[in-house]
């Protein structure tokens, strides 16, 4: 799964485009579903926010946060796409029921 990453007024390091691609790495057990995956960063008077954008197929989830850090803020993202995840997922096994 390739993860298209955007930063805007700062620069993402090798450290960090790894840590995305590890934490991100969890949205594989749903590669069935995903048609493509966008994380755009930003940096604002040291506040970092950060929009993600995942494709499935017949629909687009978008998570959005603010952090401090933005290793912090790769986490929470994670954790709230992930969730989103869960909720497509059951729903599309829902229908097929």
């Amino acid at each position: 799964m390739d993860i298209v990453i955007t930063a805007k007024n700062f620069e993402v390091t090798d450290a960090l485009k790894e840590y995305i691609e590890k934490r991100l790495g969890v949205l594989d057990k749903f590669a069935n579903y995903i048609v493509s995956v966008e994380l755009t960063m930003e940096e604002q008077r040291g506040r970092y926010s950060g929009t993600l954008v995942v494709k499935v197929k017949g629909q687009t989830l978008t998570v959005k946060a603010t952090e401090k850090d933005p290793y912090i803020l790769v986490d929470e993202i994670k954790d709230r796409i992930k969730h989103q995840m869960v909720k497509y997922e059951e729903k599309l096994q829902d229908r097929r029921a």
